[in-house]
């Protein structure tokens, strides 16, 4: 039976093509009935190995040729950037083709063959995005270097002319700052301009953050309107930049910098949405202290609201409480007083606290008869509890130890649990605090409940402390 079939050549239909020349695949689509049973199961033990009939040879040498062709593109491309003038001497970088390329060895060679001077960025018509960064990097694309991450010394490729040379080094920092201290005010507006779209970077850079700094104090009341705008548009950004080392400073010289009640109020709102996460930094500890020295209290009333809403669990806290202390010895009244009034409500809590009776003894500290005289008629009862306490005993120490309020009002509730307190660890110092400040009717009757357990004691080690400080 003949047939015809594609001549792979010439195109053409060849009429004189037989069934037993046509490959399994091109006879398998002409349905099973053609075949016998014998070359039915050929064909289908073929098939299964090759679904697309294609043979062993003809695989190899498939695989041949695309081994080749992968070849000769890697060749081709090495021989176009050879061309190109990225491996050579020609205009690009001479950067070496398969090697990681280094911050400091691409920004000295940057800097070095096609940065302008620094006078032709800021004098005379610069401006934010002229700069000589190739047109790639200026529109962000990666060129094969990888992404500039500034957290790891990476320079973001959208940083300006100015912004990379406050970012680049010591030296160049220096010279913008002097440039500031200098220039007029068209000036300065083009630095900002080119600073603007980088300030958080720029705000947590150690060289960077210097320049900002400078002009800052440099720009007007829009300016300083829009760098507010701009860090406080992600309020965690804004958290995590008082909480850094570097860009806690930059804040705090903003601080200094703002010119009206709408730009405090929106910095100071920022502030008080981050207080519970800057018990830990030092930083932001500063920043929330600035607030209160500088601005009065009505501008610190969110930030006053916050700290005082919260005051019980900053000062169960071991680094809120020592922000509480700082807090507390502010000049601004208002603070006080809210805290104060909370400390004492939440005092009994406090005092048997590991780091909340630190707080309450700053407060007796702090050397106000009627505050000391509100904080020992709200303990009244609980003292000999507290005396049996760890913590609670140093509180009661630094009563006893005060000379303006009347002791026999602590020492009556001490009699309460005499027996207990002179063979307890901690409830011993308590006693033996007692002893020495009481007056003479307070210490015979003290006098007496030592008689009577002094059998006792002298079994216990912590009644032979009571009996050897008294010498009884």
């Amino acid at each position: 039976m003949e047939s015809s079939r594609v001549n792979s050549t010439g195109g053409e239909r060849d009429g004189n093509a037989t069934e037993e020349n046509l490959s399994p695949a091109e006879m398998y689509p002409r349905g099973e009935s053609q075949f016998q049973p014998d070359t039915r199961r050929a064909l289908d033990e073929q098939l299964s190995r090759f679904p697309t009939g294609v043979d062993i040879e003809t695989l190899d040498s498939s695989f041949a040729m695309l081994s080749l062709r992968q070849q000769n593109r890697w060749t081709n491309r090495s021989s176009l950037q050879q061309n190109q003038g990225i491996n050579g001497g020609g205009g690009g970088w001479s950067l070496p083709p398969q090697r990681e390329v280094g911050l400091q060895e691409m920004m000295n060679h940057y800097f070095q063959r096609t940065s302008p001077s620094l006078n032709d960025y800021v004098n005379d018509g610069g401006s934010y995005g002229q700069s000589s960064v190739s047109p790639d990097l200026s529109r962000g694309r990666d060129n094969g270097f990888g992404s500039w991450r500034s957290n790891e010394g990476f320079v973001n490729a959208r940083m300006g002319p100015i912004a990379l040379l406050a970012y680049k080094d010591p030296k160049s920092s220096l010279v913008l700052q002097e440039k500031i201290d200098e220039c007029s005010k068209e000036t300065i507006d083009v630095m900002f301009n080119d600073v603007i779209s980088s300030i958080y970077e720029l705000m947590e850079h150690p060289f960077a953050s210097q320049v900002l700094h400078k002009l800052m104090h440099k720009c007007s009341s829009q300016q300083i309107s829009h760098i507010i705008d701009v860090i406080t548009l992600n309020q965690l950004g804004f958290i995590k930049m008082c909480i850094d080392p570097v860009g806690t400073r930059s804040i705090q010289s903003l601080l200094r910098c703002l010119h009206s009640e709408e730009q405090i109020l929106r910095v100071v709102g920022a502030v008080s949405m981050g207080v519970l996460s800057f018990t830990r930094s030092n930083g932001a500890k500063h920043v929330i202290m600035q607030c209160f020295n500088q601005f009065p209290p009505s501008l610190n009333r969110d930030l006053i609201e916050v700290l005082a809403q919260n005051c019980f669990g900053l000062a169960i806290d071991q680094h809120g409480c020592c922000m509480l202390q700082q807090c507390l010895g502010t000049s601004c009244e208002v603070l006080t007083k809210r805290l104060i009034r909370e400390i004492i409500s939440n005092a009994l809590s406090l005092c048997v606290n590991n780091f909340g009776n630190y707080v309450v003894q700053y407060v007796v500290e702090l050397n106000d008869p009627n505050i000391t005289i509100l904080l020992v008629q709200q303990l009244f009862g609980n003292y000999a509890r507290l005396s049996r306490n760890k913590y609670g005993s140093h509180v009661v120490q630094k009563f006893l130890k005060i000379h303006y309020i009347d002791h026999s009002m602590i020492v009556y509730d001490l009699l309460k649990d005499i027996d207990t307190l002179l063979v307890d660890p901690f409830g011993n110092y308590v006693i033996q605090t007692a002893w020495f400040v009481c007056e003479d009717v307070l210490r015979v009757i003290l006098m007496r409940h030592i008689e009577r357990n002094k059998p006792l004691m002298r079994c216990n080690k912590f009644g032979k402390k009571v009996l050897d400080k008294l010498d009884l």
